[in-house]
């Protein structure tokens, strides 16, 4: 039987990943184990897995020969993180870091820049809200706008303001901001840099999931309508046709060439004009939704990740299926 090790690293708080993953290898009939990598020695998922391995956090100068250690020593086929931070290391690694699931160094710099993300899918024909920077708000306006990181993760520092009284909650946003490694930023005038504005969107909101092969070729687009939101993250939503939203899908894969799948949010207006609002490089807390209605993507990853091709219907999801997020407890060991 052939063998797949996996590693999930910054997995800590999502045991339906290692479960999902655990899950891939006995539909692809593979021997092997998922094993987590976490900082936290009580990381909740630990318990899932196979193996927990303590993880060096990714600021530090040992990260990368911690990583080539871990890879090599539990002969890693196969790596998924889902930490914004951690990816943005792994996208300025070497080459022979070749069980990893990231972009091109040139790719990341851009999808975690929020206003370059804009610029760049704009360029290339996508739909784009206006974005500024909290230090050029000229052409805001009175009506009401987003503001957020320009290098967020998690929603962090997300308001809704009218465009009246943006100035003020810019600077309150600008107080509490991190730069792309999640460092405090002290000086204002660059975190008022690192702040971003655009227009509050009408319409309905979307999360899509874009799906390429470990390869970067198109494979499909999951979707779901978003119902409720807790804590910046989609706690109910319905799964809905993709169809509409495959001509974005292949669109934002051309630009990004990126392996595996990737998480997006967009808006839909009354006129059906897609408009693209944020792109995170990695399993969102979205993606569940279309699990729970049939999608098995870790199961492509794994079956991409041996040299074989995946089942159309591991990358497609049933439309119509509700579902919603709920509070779980796990023990856990040290």
């Amino acid at each position: 039987m052939p063998q797949l090790n996996i590693l999930l690293s910054s997995a800590g708080r999502r045991p339906y990943l290692v479960e999902w993953f655990r899950e891939a290898l006995t539909l692809n009939e593979l021997s092997g184990r998922v094993i987590l990598a976490d900082s936290d020695a009580f990381a909740p998922a630990s318990g899932f897995a196979d193996a927990h391995i303590s993880a060096v956090p990714v600021q530090e100068a040992g990260y990368e020969a911690w990583l080539r250690s871990t890879l090599e020593e539990h002969r890693i086929g196969l790596a998924v993180s889902v930490n914004d931070f951690e990816l943005s290391r792994w996208s300025r690694l070497p080459e022979d870091f070749g069980a990893l699931v990231r972009l091109s160094a040139h790719t990341q710099s851009f999808v975690e820049d929020k206003l370059e993300t804009a610029s760049v899918l704009g360029e290339a024909g996508l739909n784009v809200p206006p974005t500024w920077t909290g230090r050029d708000l000229g052409e805001v306006g009175n009506g009401p706008v987003i503001i957020k990181s320009r290098f967020g993760s998690g929603s962090r520092g997300l308001r809704v303001s009218q465009g009246a009284g943006v100035d003020d909650v810019v600077r309150k946003v600008a107080s509490e901001m991190y730069d792309r490694m999640g460092q405090r930023i002290e000086d204002s005038a660059m975190a008022l840099e690192n702040v971003i504005v655009q227009p509050q969107l009408t319409g309905q909101e979307f999360g899509l999931d874009i799906v390429n092969d470990l390869s970067g070729r198109f494979v499909s687009v999951l979707a779901r309508r978003k119902v409720a939101m807790r804590a910046g993250e989609t706690d109910k939503a319905v799964t809905v046709d993709a169809a509409p939203f495959i001509n974005v899908g292949r669109q934002i894969s051309e630009v990004l060439g990126h392996r595996g799948l990737i998480d997006v949010d967009v808006f839909q207006d009354d006129a059906g004009v897609i408009s693209v609002i944020d792109v995170n490089p990695r399993f969102g807390g979205g993606y569940p939704f279309s699990h729970v209605a049939g999608a098995r993507v870790p199961a492509a990853y794994a079956a991409w990740s041996v040299g074989r091709m995946a089942p159309k219907q591991w990358t497609l999801s049933t439309v119509g299926v509700m579902s919603a997020k709920y509070v779980g407890i796990a023990e856990v060991t040290s």
